[in-house]
């Protein structure tokens, strides 16, 4: 048997397992459709997980939010009827504060940023309020990309023309606040009723990812685009600390490395799938992509970073997720 080291991005070897004599069926819940890039990470690391366990533990995914959107997933984390979830961390941040923090706009600089946020120090810290504060773990981070906002009521090329706009949100505090200062008005809303609200005009738009916009059909009731790149969504792997301390170490080490390996190609996967998704939207559905001055957005950004985690006590935390840009 062989040593993974269990800090974050690093898997140095594979264990070798001997028998199945503790074998174990993970649920995993995500709420993304099948073939969507959180889905096939998820599918990556189901793999990983099986073959460096030599079947011992197997991951059994749930796409498109069959478990429940993934506030309820988080829940289910809890009280024992879900093993394990790919959320997003303004979803879960109703459970442990500390994920609120990551959604205040530009908080990461760059991919490489967001990369030695969460397979660093930060991850680790974050990882450890979960369990204490609910009971879950984070095995690790996947990514959206940059955001953007899309709406069916008018092309937006300035702040100016966000002003009224009725904006869905995830629900954590940052979301609100971030579209509320650039003069929107936001909506909480879960994620499984974003398509009809558009539709019956409940809401004007929301903001997601290209890939996602795309694998949901966002577009068809929503077809302005506006690049404000305001947002990268940190994804959790979570995962029940309880189910987690039924693993033997061996298999714990193997989830943890499968984890790891996972988040990294789905990193790289995930920029690719927007660049593509946005060509597609454009060429194929009558999208329109404008872009506003990251500026004008920008200058805004960093004053409700600041007040995120004044309000939830976190300016440490935020003071070491800016130093990991160096």
């Amino acid at each position: 048997m062989t040593y993974i080291n269990l800090a974050k991005g690093v898997a140095v070897a594979a264990f070798v397992f001997a028998s199945t004599a503790n074998a174990e069926t993970l649920k995993l819940g995500t709420d993304q459709p099948d073939g969507h890039p959180y889905d096939l990470g998820a599918e990556m690391f189901a793999d990983l997980v099986s073959t460096k366990t030599n079947g011992e533990v197997t991951v059994k995914i749930f796409p498109g939010a069959q478990l429940g959107d993934t506030g309820e997933q988080i829940e289910g984390l809890k009280i024992g009827t879900l093993d394990m979830s790919l959320a997003a961390f303004s979803h879960a941040s109703q459970f442990c504060p500390e994920l609120g923090l990551f959604g205040a706009p530009f908080l990461f600089e760059d991919e490489d940023h967001f990369a030695a946020v969460f397979d660093g120090g930060v991850g680790d810290t974050v990882e450890a309020a979960c369990v204490d504060r609910y009971g879950i773990r984070l095995l690790n981070t996947f990514t959206s990309g940059y955001r953007l906002l899309f709406n069916g009521k008018r092309s937006v090329a300035s702040i100016e023309d966000l002003e009224g706009l009725k904006i869905r949100v995830m629900g954590g505090e940052a979301d609100a606040m971030t579209w509320q200062v650039f003069g929107a008005i936001p909506a909480p809303m879960p994620y499984s009723e974003v398509y009809s609200a558009l539709q019956a005009g409940v809401i004007d738009g929301a903001e997601n990812e290209p890939a996602s916009i795309l694998a949901n059909r966002f577009y068809e009731a929503a077809p302005f685009f506006a690049n404000t790149k305001h947002l990268v969504l940190p994804m959790g792997m979570f995962i029940s600390d309880t189910v987690f301390d039924r693993l033997t170490e061996a298999q714990q080490q193997a989830v943890v490395a499968a984890a790891n390996e996972a988040a990294t190609w789905q990193r790289s996967f995930m920029a690719e799938r927007n660049a593509a998704a946005i060509t597609e939207m454009v060429a194929n559905y009558g999208v329109t992509v404008t872009n506003i001055d990251p500026a004008a957005l920008g200058s805004k950004g960093a004053a409700i970073q600041d007040k995120v985690a004044e309000r939830l006590g976190l300016q440490d935390l935020l003071a070491e997720v800016r130093a990991a840009a160096n």
